[in-house]
């Protein structure tokens, strides 16, 4: 009688669904050509952005090439990848093992790993969409690389109205760029005529060494921080941002990092929170939305996974590597089960290459029970956060580190 086929289904092809995939593929290579087991992968669409770039896009550091790469150039070829209407999630149904997309089609799974990231919901802050600038999409980042070159004179102020966000260093990296690129390329003249204001939501910007550096860089840059705030509403008209408080910040431009939510066909499918958000065990990455509900088949991983775990690349990356491994012992009968121990980090930027500066920035990273350590940033590390842009294409995403 002939063995069934495994079969392991990965829900987006973006970072963390793209390595576990590789991964998978690469170990099980000959439990794959028995026809033993069938990797699948679905996503809407074939093209993969890496969003840590884009950050850099708005200063001329980087261009949307260097960021994009299509997805099945980049996923293994014994991994079947279906995009379009044959792969966009429109339903999941974890009690039948069954995943329904755009196009009618359904496809059963022995194992599942959902990793369809989030996106933004700046809805969630009244008036916002009147006066909406980011560069947490691809299309901001390329209005803000405009708006960066001609704005000399008036009040950026540059906020995120609430938490988790993906990414939480990427607001502080551009504030701290957005002063070397005024300071530095446009000219002092330029910098010395726009005041710098940046809103946080919580009281720490990063865990207590990040945070500590970025207090340091703030201050000597004379950029204005106000954490803990909470936000009301935007009034594109008045250019005032009105907070909890009572208090109404003026602005000239506005940097929004917009509130965040999860996929909405997730939300549909009932799996979620109220926002969207998976539930998952902080140590194994399977499901566990109540004692009743709990999927050990399922793994969840990056941006659609809790609140607690951090959104970063970093922990996406770890998440994907350890989820690969335990399906491949899954699928071995090992027993294994290798933990995630909140493996994560995030790079923090003081300041860029430019005529008048060395670039200096440091890949901080840190474990549930291991706390950041302090740090200062090199000229070093600003040219392997550089560098690991590309090398992330031809190593990073194949998983092999």
């Amino acid at each position: 009688m002939a063995m069934a086929v495994k079969r392991i289904l990965i829900l987006g092809a973006g970072a963390a669904g793209t390595i576990a995939s590789n991964k998978i593929a690469r170990e099980l290579r000959r439990e794959i050509a028995k026809d033993e087991v069938e990797i699948t992968i679905l996503d809407k669409n074939d093209t993969n952005v890496n969003q840590g770039g884009f950050t850099f896009i708005p200063f001329g550091l980087y261009t949307p090439e260097d960021i994009i790469r299509p997805r099945s150039k980049l996923i293994s070829p014994r991994v079947k990848a279906v995009f379009g209407d044959d792969g966009e999630v429109t339903h999941v149904d974890l009690g039948n093992r069954e995943v329904t997309v755009k196009s009618g089609k359904k496809y059963s799974y022995d194992y599942l790993m959902i990793a369809l990231g989030c996106r933004t919901y700046p809805e969630a802050v009244p008036g916002l969409l009147q006066d909406y600038n980011t560069f947490y999409t691809l299309e901001g980042a390329l209005k803000l690389r405009d708006f960066v070159k001609t704005f000399s004179k008036g009040k950026i102020v540059i906020m995120t109205p609430e938490m988790p966000i993906p990414c939480p260093g990427a607001p502080a990296k551009f504030t701290a760029l957005l002063d070397n690129y005024l300071r530095y390329v446009r000219g002092e003249d330029i910098r010395k005529n726009i005041e710098i204001t940046f809103l946080w939501p919580i009281k720490g910007i990063g865990p207590p060494a990040y945070n500590e550096n970025v207090t340091k860089i703030f201050e000597e840059k004379g950029i204005e921080t106000r954490r803990e705030i909470k936000v009301d509403e935007v009034n594109a008209e008045r250019k005032e941002v009105s907070l909890a408080s009572g208090e109404k910040i003026k602005y000239d431009f506005l940097v929004t990092i917009p509130p965040h939510r999860g996929v909405k066909a997730l939300m549909d499918s009932g799996i979620t929170d109220d926002k969207g958000w998976l539930p998952a065990d902080k140590y194994t990455l399977q499901y566990r939305k109540s004692p009743t509900e709990s999927y050990d088949e399922v793994y969840i991983a990056g941006d659609a996974g809790p609140p607690e775990i951090l959104k970063t690349g970093i922990g996406a990356h770890y998440q994907a590597l350890i989820i690969g491994q335990n399906l491949i012992n899954d699928i071995l009968g090992t027993g294994v089960k290798v933990p995630y121990r909140g493996e994560t980090g995030c790079p923090y930027v003081s300041s860029s290459y430019t005529s008048f500066t060395k670039g200096e920035a440091y890949m901080a990273s840190w474990t549930y029970n291991k706390p950041q350590e302090p740090f200062s940033p090199t000229k070093l590390g600003w040219f392997v956060y550089r560098m690991y842009y590309y090398i992330y294409w031809d190593i990073g995403i194949k998983g092999l580190l």
